[in-house]
């Protein structure tokens, strides 16, 4: 149980890291010319 926790905190970590990359890529993107 505590595990599957664990887990699940680290896939969602990485969701939430990985979301945030893309949107400052496409700032990045958008920001250029």
């Amino acid at each position: 149980m505590l595990r599957r926790l664990g887990w699940f905190f680290v896939l969602w970590l990485a969701g939430v890291a990985t979301v945030g990359l893309v949107a400052s890529l496409i700032r990045l993107v958008m920001r250029m010319p």
